[in-house]
């Protein structure tokens, strides 16, 4: 079974070699028991997947020369960024951000709406959420993730925003639409009425996902399926 580790760049030597961080150098030892010229996989996150055959393995970390090297693999060719507002709980966005990362969405947007009722964000909670996935489905690049923003900030031309009562259904827009593509979903309950208008106003398209009312998070992943699916 291959293992995969995520090494940021700058635990890349110049020699060739790389040196795990704390956290995973821990998981490879303690848990996964490593030894000394086990071959396993890290990526960086940017891009790179390296095959790297490990030269230590102790209590006082890890430490691996490069052996094979790959640019963006599993890496998808469309540019996706999914907004999705701040949910009240925090284990469906936490599903979002999963399955966001699996999927390979490229850029991934909290969103601030007039319904947002919880405004709780820890980003570094959600990275290792991320990064875990990233591992998990063998991803090379990790999605860049931005702070909460309103939704009046990001709105304009060639934005998709999700709407139950839309007349256009998403897909028919999605093979048209230039890259990158940018999707955004409201909260529990949806967008407001004002909030549709403004968007419209601003040039953003009104989209449909289907005949019934899906959950904030279940939309949002649905989106991003749709998107890779179409190419």
């Amino acid at each position: 079974m291959d293992r995969f580790f995520f090494v940021p760049p700058e635990f890349f030597l110049s020699d060739g070699f790389v040196e795990f961080p704390p956290d995973e150098a821990n998981h490879a030892f303690k848990v996964l028991r490593l030894h000394s010229g086990a071959i396993v996989s890290v990526v960086d996150g940017q891009g790179a997947c390296v095959k790297v055959q490990v030269e230590q393995c102790d209590r006082k970390g890890v430490r691996g020369r490069i052996i094979a090297m790959q640019e963006n693999p599993c890496e998808p060719t469309r540019k996706l960024t999914i907004g999705l507002a701040l949910l009240k709980q925090r284990s469906r966005y936490k599903m979002f951000l999963e399955k966001s990362v699996e999927l390979g969405v490229t850029t991934i947007l909290p969103l601030i709406t007039e319904r947002t009722e919880s405004r709780a964000w820890r980003k570094d909670r959600a990275r290792q959420v991320m990064i875990a996935a990233l591992k998990q489905c063998g991803r090379s690049r990790l999605p860049e993730l931005q702070s909460p923003i309103s939704l009046n900030s990001v709105l304009g031309p060639d934005i998709l925003l999700a709407d139950p009562d839309a007349p256009t259904p998403l897909l028919t827009v999605v093979h048209r639409i230039r890259d990158p593509v940018t999707i955004l979903i409201g909260p529990e309950g949806g967008f407001t009425e004002n909030e549709r208008i403004l968007a419209q106003a601003r040039g953003a398209t009104l989209v449909r996902l289907g005949p019934r009312h899906l959950r904030a998070e279940t939309a949002a992943i649905c989106s991003a399926a749709a998107v890779m699916l179409a190419g």
